[in-house]
């Protein structure tokens, strides 16, 4: 804007002494036959006119000039900004990406400890590496009734569990919109959305709360459920 204003008051004044100076010399050459058929005011006044139109052309032209100018040079000054900056971007290495930490390795030191629970008061190991073929019926059902129920008082000790529907089996029940699929096994003739009405086959478990006992001296990833038992004879 202070360029243009400038601009246009050099062009005005420029215009005006050139003028002035154009009429000056015409007076001066033929001034006399100006003077004898009255013809100043006209000679003058058109001059002023002529001065005025070449000021706004000049004005017009110089205004488009200037504009221009100032865009090119807005344009080399971006496009110097911006390979300054990729050469700022290429010298200076960008840092590499942080690695995602590693989930945590699952510790198997509580299942352990639980299998060895049951272990130890129910020999539930034992019975279940037992190959059963050489007993019949009735010695299996006295060995499983003690394990029952050593290993339910070991559960009753450590676990807390609570159904996962508290209605009886064989009861009519309604699954609602939104239910956790982990907790509700879905079969028959299932189509369409939720909710679903159905027979309860199953009830189902959860763990309410789990109470171990605290380990002392043991090493996570120690495999040991129950130890060897030896007998030392003499």
């Amino acid at each position: 804007m202070n360029q243009q204003r400038s601009f246009a008051i050099q062009t005005f004044m420029i215009t005006l002494l050139l003028m002035a100076a154009l009429l000056g010399t015409i007076y001066y050459f033929i001034g006399d036959a100006i003077i004898e058929r009255n013809l100043p005011i006209p000679i003058f006044g058109a001059g002023g006119v002529i001065a005025l139109l070449l000021w706004l052309l000049n004005l017009l032209v110089g205004r488009r000039l200037i504009g221009s100018a100032v865009d090119e040079a807005t344009a080399a000054a971006d496009a110097a900004a911006s390979r300054a900056a990729k050469k700022r971007a290429v010298a200076t290495p960008s840092s590499p990406p942080a690695k995602p930490t590693p989930p945590p390795k699952p510790s198997s030191a509580a299942a352990i400890q639980m299998l060895s629970i049951l272990q130890r008061k129910g020999r539930l190991i034992d019975f279940l590496q037992e190959d059963l073929t050489s007993y019949d019926d009735a010695q299996i059902g006295a060995a499983v009734r003690t394990i029952h129920q050593g290993c339910k008082e070991a559960l009753a000790q450590s676990v807390q569990l609570e159904p996962v529907y508290s209605e009886e089996e064989g009861s009519q029940i309604t699954v609602p919109v939104g239910f956790d699929a982990n907790a509700v096994r879905l079969s028959g003739n299932v189509s369409g959305n939720p909710p679903f009405k159905g027979q309860l086959q199953h009830r189902g478990w959860r763990v309410a709360k789990i109470t171990l006992p605290q380990q002392v001296g043991t090493k996570d990833d120690e495999m040991i459920l129950a130890p060897a038992e030896v007998e030392v004879s003499g």
